[in-house]
């Protein structure tokens, strides 16, 4: 019988160590997905305005609701403009040969539409927030800074 070409010593240490990697892996895997509990089926996460909405009583959602409809429709020009510059700036990024100054107006026009939609939509929001009596507007104050940087913030008494 001939000698083994590698020591059974060194093939024992080898299995070792990658038995011990995968534990570590698995366990590792184990403690992430106990320790994250997953949201309930059909539990949908919401930001933004609809987080505010899912806050406040039923008569108060379907006032906002309406005067953001209202808001959409009256700025559906700038929603085309915006969608237009965007696919402007798709056809510029796909053309053969980048014209420069072409996409950053395009980039230029998306962004005023964006920001003139968004000056709108909040516009409609303090208009909202003027008619809620001191703890409505309080709890509206609090449902829009659950996330983000105002999370902090929301709990700070002036």
């Amino acid at each position: 019988m001939s000698e083994p070409r590698i020591p059974l010593k060194t093939l024992l240490t080898a299995s070792l160590v990658l038995n011990i990697f995968l534990i570590g892996g698995v366990a590792g895997g184990l403690y992430q997905w106990l320790s994250h509990p997953t949201p309930k089926v059909g539990a949908v996460v919401q930001h933004g305005l609809r987080q505010v909405m899912v806050q406040l009583p039923v008569q108060r959602r379907h006032e906002l609701r309406r005067m953001l409809r209202e808001t959409r429709d009256q700025s559906q020009p700038l929603i085309l403009a915006g969608r237009q510059a965007r696919q402007d700036v798709m056809q510029q990024l796909r053309a053969p040969a980048l014209d420069r100054d072409a996409l950053v107006a395009d980039l230029g026009r998306a962004r005023d539409a964006d920001l003139a939609l968004r000056a709108r939509v909040e516009t409609s929001l303090a208009d909202f927030a003027a008619t809620l009596p001191m703890d409505e507007r309080e709890q509206l104050a609090r449902s829009m800074y659950l996330r983000g940087q105002g999370k902090n913030q929301a709990n700070k008494q002036p």
